[in-house]
């Protein structure tokens, strides 16, 4: 039996089912609270109801319900983020992030109402599982794309790294979800729906009836609840499909007949299973709270036991199943299965064979057990005792678990007593130390206060060291900068002169070059003044030859007038004035050839005339292009003189870096004698510096005698070590015995 306990929980031993525990062991506070306020609002008690039904009563009952619904009712989502939280931890990623991401993809999946709200059902106890595997489901997929991340420069602070580093992880995983819930849904049931009717098909075989089917569905309902889901919830539709119409007739039946033993009134409903087997909640966790209070030593069970005794009473067990726990807890396994199965068939044989009478009545959920049976059974004392004797028979199953559960608890109290024990003992063991080294902490004290002067004395030195290393530092770095400066207007005033050199050249070379073109400008002047002259003189000879011209074409025609003549005086002459006819052929001739040649005079004087006319244009252009050039040298005569200005400036300018390079010169000097200075100090320091040595030195031997009285305290505190180690193991072995 030990082995398979043990290899039930390594079996159980996994991220999962540790990071499930702790989720319920966290909220196990919030759980106690919503137990509180559901059994006042739920107290099967005349007096109390009537109370909460007051003006005063119900704002007590607004209270407990607004508590119940901020716990029991949202508790798969507590459940859910507690879960996500510790299994992200597990796996060293965020567990804020990680629950983040879980609880959002199970909104995402959950039922939706007609106004497009969210199904409370699946937000309490009934959503565990879905919850559960979300959660699961979340972190891996998280885990599997933690590598897509967006990362930032190293100056990013660390929360808003590990926000953009987790954007991409956490955004895929509830999109993930939430798509495959959608695509789900297109066959008309979600994730979480789908879950819970697979679920429910498995146990549908019970929905035959008769004991076997109410067996199954007893054992379906635990087995669900061992692994933290609301085996009342998922297998709801089954029970009320196999059992749902047997209550209704029993009563219908016994209120016409008065006879609760009859046999044609069924046996198993859910009104028998309420009263007779989830007595103190499911597993019939009463027993569980009479079988701690009969054996336990162990101060956690037996608080455990007295605190969930009072909701046991009133059939509720959130408390012991959570806080022992019993889910997921393999010892607790055999017994929480083994309990109901085992009443439910004593129950149905006490009523088979007639010894107890049979459901006949609907008695509240929270009817404490005894008082319950005797309601349900229509008033027979047999339904009290029948509830007896299955507590009884639920005691005696659970109570070896219950023992061996409670010895495990009992040793590790012991172990953290003997610990506690074992720490008052070092403490007493301090004391010793403490008083029979009294001389010995004196001088330690006083060589401490030493070593503190000493140090004291090197920080002042080490601090003056770095304050004149800093001014080295600085006066280096202020050196450099004026070395680079000066190197820089030096450069800067080669250049100026360099370029007043070239400047002074050029400007020679433009006095020169302004003196030729003066000369030749007045050469041009002159000789375009001649040409004006000539061309006047000309136009004069045109007009005199034009007048000769006119005379020798009058004498021309003229002579043809003559010749005309002499030829008429000729032909009349006859033979006689043949001659004379040739010479007036002759004349005639001559005055053709004269009136041929002032035609031609006339047009080369007309071309000479319009020669002259350019010419004098041109002499017009170039006395216009001398102007210009004079005007031209004027302006080329005040730039020269801008030049000769700037190069003033210039020369001022150099003063004014010569006056700077001498400032920077002697501020190098200043710089120099810093420098020795700080080499003095430094001197100083060093003959310091010898001196705490020489301090430290003497020191040393003083603590080379408090190592020797050190050793003999190490001597002493070995030998009480060794009486706390046999105290320990004297503890140890009588705890084994006890055990």
């Amino acid at each position: 039996m030990e082995n398979v306990l043990l290899y039930a929980e390594k079996l159980f031993a996994n991220r999962y089912i540790i990071s499930i525990k702790k989720a319920f062991t966290i909220t196990l506070p919030l759980i106690m609270i919503g137990s509180i306020a559901s059994l006042i609002n739920n107290i099967p008690v005349a007096f109390v109801q009537d109370f909460l039904s007051s003006p005063v009563g119900g704002v007590v009952r607004s209270i407990n319900g607004a508590i119940w619904l901020g716990t029991s009712a949202v508790l798969a989502i507590l459940i859910l983020w507690c879960i996500s939280y510790y299994l992200s931890l597990e796996y060293g990623l965020n567990g804020m992030l990680g629950g983040l991401a879980a609880v959002s993809s199970y909104f995402a999946i959950c039922i939706t109402t007609a106004d497009g709200g969210i199904a409370l059902d699946r937000l309490g106890a009934g959503g565990l599982f879905g919850a559960m595997l979300i959660a699961i489901l979340a972190v891996e997929l998280y885990r599997a794309l933690s590598g897509l991340r967006i990362r930032l420069g190293e100056e990013t602070s660390e929360e808003v790294s590990q926000m953009f580093g987790a954007l991409i992880p956490v955004a895929l995983t509830v999109l993930i979800i939430a798509s495959l819930n959608v695509l789900i849904s297109l066959s008309g049931k979600g994730i979480n729906e789908w879950l819970y009717t697979f679920l429910a098909f498995i146990f549908s075989p019970a929905e035959s009836g008769g004991i076997p089917g109410a067996l199954f569905l007893v054992f379906g309902i635990h087995i669900f609840w061992f692994f933290g889901i609301h085996g009342g919830n998922v297998l709801d539709g089954v029970m009320k499909n196999a059992y749902g119409d047997v209550l209704a007739a029993n009563i219908e039946q016994f209120a016409a007949t008065g006879d609760a033993y009859a046999g044609q009134l069924g046996i198993v409903s859910k009104g028998f299973l309420d009263v007779f087997v989830f007595m103190g909640g499911a597993g019939t966790s009463l027993c569980i709270i009479i079988a701690i209070l009969l054996v336990g030593r162990s101060r956690y069970l037996r608080s455990i036991g007295k605190m969930g005794g009072v909701f046991a009473v009133f059939n509720m067990n959130e408390i012991m199943l959570f806080g022992i726990p019993v889910i997921l807890n393999p010892l607790m396994l055999v017994p929480f299965l083994l309990t109901p199965l085992a009443i439910t068939t004593v129950s149905w044989l006490a009523m088979n064979i007639g010894l107890v009478a049979r459901t006949v009545a609907d008695v509240h959920w929270a009817m404490p057990p005894l008082i319950s049976g005797y309601l349900a059974t229509g008033g027979h004392l047999s339904g009290a005792l029948l509830q007896l004797f299955n507590i009884a028979l639920g005691v005696v199953i659970y109570l070896p678990f219950i023992k061996r559960m409670d010895r495990r608890a009992a040793v590790r109290e012991a172990q953290d007593n003997d610990a506690a024990r074992l720490e008052s003992t070092l403490v007493a063991v301090m004391e010793k130390i403490t008083s029979s080294t009294g001389a010995l902490n004196t001088d330690i004290t006083g060589f401490a206060r030493e070593l503190e002067g000493v140090s004291g004395e090197l920080g002042g030195v080490t601090g003056t060291l770095g304050e004149q290393m800093k001014m080295l530092q600085e006066c280096t770095r202020y050196i450099e900068n004026i070395s680079g400066s000066v190197n820089d207007t030096n450069r800067s005033v080669q250049e100026v002169l360099e370029n007043a050199e070239n400047t002074a050249r050029l400007s020679k070379d433009g006095v020169g070059n302004m003196e030729s073109t003066t000369v030749r400008m007045q050469e041009i002047l002159e000789a375009t003044k001649s040409m004006d002259t000539l061309s006047g003189q000309l136009n004069q000879r045109c007009e005199q030859i034009k007048g000769i011209l006119k005379s020798i074409e009058s004498i021309a025609m003229h002579t043809t007038i003559l010749s005309l003549n002499a030829s008429v005086e000729a032909a009349r002459a006859g033979a006689a004035g043949k001659g004379f006819q040739v010479v007036a052929a002759d004349i005639k001739n001559l005055a053709g050839t004269t009136a041929h040649a002032v035609s031609d005079i006339t047009e080369l004087l007309q071309g000479m005339v319009k020669d002259t006319a350019d010419m004098a244009g041109q002499c017009e252009n170039s006395l216009q292009k001398v102007e210009k050039g004079q005007s031209q040298i004027a302006d080329t005569n005040r730039l020269f003189e801008d030049i000769l200005g700037s190069l003033q400036d210039v020369q001022q300018h150099c003063s004014t870096v010569l006056e700077f390079s001498g400032q920077v010169t002697r501020e190098l000097e200043q710089v120099k004698g810093q420098l020795y200075t700080t080499n003095e100090f430094f001197g100083k320091t060093a003959e310091q510096t010898t001196e705490v040595g020489g301090k430290l030195r003497e020191k040393s031997r003083d603590a080379a005698g408090m190592a020797a009285r050190l050793r003999a305290l190490d001597e002493e505190t070995g030998a009480l070590a060794a009486d706390v180690l046999r105290d320990s193991s004297d503890a140890e072995r009588q705890d084994s015995k006890r055990g």
